[in-house]
């Protein structure tokens, strides 16, 4: 499972998903013929094309973090001195906190 926490530049509230796979993050992420791309015969020769457009997409949205284990993310929740949790980092962290409740990695014990 892949879990990507987002802090939007938009001003929108930062927050946390995830994706089963690769090609489960690649579609909820690329749009267009891109994605029209991911059910043809050719996806795994064009994986490398596909990721960095979903990379742009990510980038262009704001600030990022993609975990690609329940572990790693685990590990990022725990690590408090991050920056990427400093100022109004604390809302992705709490995103974050709240996806790995949903998805059982955490427990809910507040």
């Amino acid at each position: 499972m892949i879990i990507v926490v987002e802090k939007p530049v938009s001003g929108a509230p930062a927050h946390a998903w995830f994706a089963y796979d690769a090609p489960d993050l690649l579609r909820k992420l690329v749009t267009g013929e891109a994605a029209a791309r991911l059910d043809d015969d050719s996806f795994p020769a064009e994986m490398g094309a596909l990721a960095e457009a979903a990379e742009a997409t990510l980038h262009a949205r704001g600030e990022h973090r993609i975990y690609t284990d329940e572990s790693a993310a685990m590990a990022a929740f725990e690590r408090v001195g991050d920056p990427f949790w400093e100022g109004q980092g604390w809302r992705a962290r709490l995103a974050l906190r709240e996806q790995l409740i949903a998805l059982e990695v955490l427990a809910d014990d507040l």
